[in-house]
């Protein structure tokens, strides 16, 4: 086998890189690093983010619309080769949203190494779901959640949710409801689905990576990102957007007055949402100030990843226009110009051009 290659049947590819030259024997870790969804084919995720290690790693990328569920030989045979290159002492199994699930499912399933997974999906194919962009739903699909419930024994499993999105809402709820054993480690962040990046933005996934000798949870709570909420209100935040996402906003409708909106941007945002889709969009647009006076009073939420501060600008922006507020709208769109001035769909002068992916 080759150090980069390609299976034929499944079409996982991967990319063995070995420890830099001077590498310390002590520092034999292989990181099995799976890349995320919609990483073109000859490229890995996060492999710039690996570069900067000593780490021996693997880079793995499989098809989107298969989401590594079919290619567990193919992934063992990749690793056999890389623990044969590496003399590895210590294996750790790393991903971010498709990655998550990737390293949960085989980490789990091989039982050798130490498992980093954010923002993973327990059930596949589901609306609303990264991965029900690429599949239908899928019963069958392996349940992480499930695997680790059945697994009591091994290496530590750290599991990151940002509840500011509803399907990780939904997988930080299953957590902190289910009886899991004490080697899982659950992590609910003031976060959004993209919570990988946010770590990355704060300093912290360097400090993670560096040796992976540092705790997670520590390194999250010295920036404030730890979320203390209760699970039930992560949970019926979850259920909400889950009935959302399946065309039903009654459960979000219901939940306007919630004091929950008050904690969580994510639901404020999720119940305007449901409200521009009923047509009520002044009391839209009340929700969405307010979610947004709540980030600007957070320094921690003001650093949440700019993609998603900046969806809720273009739903405030879609509120006013499907209200055919000209006067609403310009002021809307001017000071969205003042706060993402690199943003061309918010710079354009023609009156209604705001939906330009970031």
């Amino acid at each position: 086998m080759r150090d980069d290659d390609t299976d034929p049947q499944t079409g996982l590819a991967w990319r063995y890189r070995p420890a830099p030259e001077g590498a310390a024997p002590g520092e034999g870790i292989l990181a099995i690093v799976f890349s995320q969804a919609r990483v073109p084919l000859g490229r890995f995720g996060l492999e710039r983010l690996f570069a900067q290690t000593r780490h021996a790693c693997l880079f793995l990328n499989g098809p989107d619309a298969d989401w590594y569920r079919s290619c567990d030989d193919a992934v063992d045979r990749a690793i056999a080769l890389a623990c044969d290159r590496s003399s590895a002492q210590r294996i750790l199994y790393y991903g971010a949203s498709k990655g998550a699930y990737g390293a949960l499912v085989t980490g789990l399933r091989r039982g050798d190494g130490e498992i980093h997974a954010f923002g993973p999906e327990f059930r596949l194919g589901r609306p609303g779901t990264q991965s029900g962009q690429v599949m239908g739903e899928d019963p069958d699909a392996r349940d992480p959640l499930s695997m680790l419930q059945e697994t009591s024994d091994g290496p530590a499993v750290h599991l990151l949710f940002g509840i500011f999105d509803a399907v990780d809402a939904e997988g930080a709820a299953r957590c902190l409801q289910g009886d899991l054993p004490a080697r899982a480690r659950p992590l609910t962040l003031r976060s959004s689905h993209a919570s990988h990046d946010h770590l990355y933005s704060l300093n912290i996934i360097r400090k993670l990576i560096t040796r992976f000798d540092r705790d997670l949870g520590t390194l999250c709570a010295e920036r404030g990102l730890v979320a203390d909420h209760a699970a039930g209100d992560i949970a019926r935040f979850a259920e909400a957007g889950a009935e959302f996402a399946a065309g039903r906003p009654d459960a979000a409708l219901a939940l306007e007055s919630d004091p929950y909106t008050a904690c969580n941007p994510g639901l404020g945002l999720l119940v305007a949402e449901a409200l521009i889709g009923v047509g009520d969009f002044d009391r839209a647009e009340s929700r969405l100030a307010a979610t947004q006076a709540l980030i600007d009073g957070d320094p921690v939420l003001g650093s949440l990843p700019k993609r998603w501060r900046k969806h809720l600008w273009r739903s405030r922006l879609s509120a006013r226009r499907a209200a055919d507020d000209a006067q609403g709208f310009a002021r809307l769109r001017q000071e969205a110009r003042s706060r993402y001035p690199e943003d061309e769909a918010f710079a354009r002068d023609d009156a209604y051009s705001i939906d330009a992916p970031d």
